[in-house]
């Protein structure tokens, strides 16, 4: 390695060689700091970031939540009309109305109890039959008055348990014209069977006969029959007997659609029992 005052004396050509072939003198403290940088984000800027992130989600949490909200809410007016149908085939099965929810599982709804009577939130379900209908037997029907009244409330609360109190006829049409727009999860289920009915007309034109609808028999005891015009159920068996208390059935047939029939003594034995506005005929 050559000193400076040595390099004066040499030529400058040769001057200049020698000082281009010298070793260059680098900071350790330089290096060392090109060594330990990172490329990483400031405090500053973090902050920045997350503020931006706080923002974002400001915007997004709401909605979120209310997508959610609003899933549950479609989910339970599914759910409900999956046990309005569980319902139906429960009446049209029986002939009668399920007494309860309970009933429902698992022949005619194919859940556990538990889901069956609460909603996805835990709140309770509640099934409400017509009170006007309350008790009713399809070997008596409907009167024509009443097939109106052929309906049933299913009812729930996303938020809490709704409690609806229903004892009358009344109460229950008030439930039924609840406007819910306002009330997003409360759920109501509006079933209305009179479709499943059909009107069965017996009557007599003289004395004698005897009939039974669902294996309930009604008896003339030789008198004359009062007439009976009320809605049954699809599926009501009806037998008709010329005898005077019920025995065995001279007609009989499972209820499709709207039926009636006259007993008219004046007919041949085996074909009294007619359809309405026809005459006697052969047996």
């Amino acid at each position: 390695m050559f000193s400076r005052s040595r390099i004066r004396g040499i030529k400058a050509t040769e001057r200049r060689w020698i000082l281009l072939t010298q070793p260059t003198s680098v900071s350790k403290t330089a290096h060392a700091s090109r060594l330990t940088a990172s490329p990483g984000f400031t405090l500053v800027e973090l902050i920045g970031v997350l503020a931006i992130l706080a923002i974002l989600a400001s915007f997004m949490t709401p909605n979120l939540i209310n997508q959610l909200r609003k899933a549950r809410r479609d989910a339970e007016d599914q759910q409900l009309a999956n046990i309005a149908k569980g319902i139906e085939l429960y009446i049209r099965q029986t002939r009668s109305f399920p007494p309860n929810l309970t009933a429902l599982s698992p022949d005619f709804v194919s859940t556990s109890i538990g889901q069956l009577t609460n909603n996805p939130n835990g709140f309770l379900r509640y099934f409400f039959v017509q009170p006007n209908i309350s008790g009713y037997s399809n070997a008596l029907g409907l009167a024509p008055n009443a097939l109106a009244d052929a309906r049933f409330l299913l009812i729930t609360d996303l938020s809490l348990n709704a409690n609806p109190a229903i004892t009358t006829g009344a109460e229950f049409d008030a439930q039924w014209n609840i406007d819910e727009t306002g009330m997003p999860d409360l759920k109501i289920y509006r079933g209305h069977v009179g479709h499943l009915f059909h009107l069965l007309s017996l009557s007599a034109d003289g004395a004698g006969g005897s009939y039974a609808i669902d294996g309930i028999p009604t008896n003339s005891g030789g008198g004359t029959l009062a007439l009976h015009a009320r809605y049954h159920l699809t599926g009501t068996t009806v037998a008709l007997d010329e005898a005077n208390t019920f025995g065995t059935a001279d007609t009989q047939f499972t209820m499709t659609a709207e039926a009636g029939y006259q007993l008219d003594p004046d007919c041949a034995s085996g074909s009294k029992w007619r359809v309405i506005s026809s005459g006697c005929y052969a047996p």
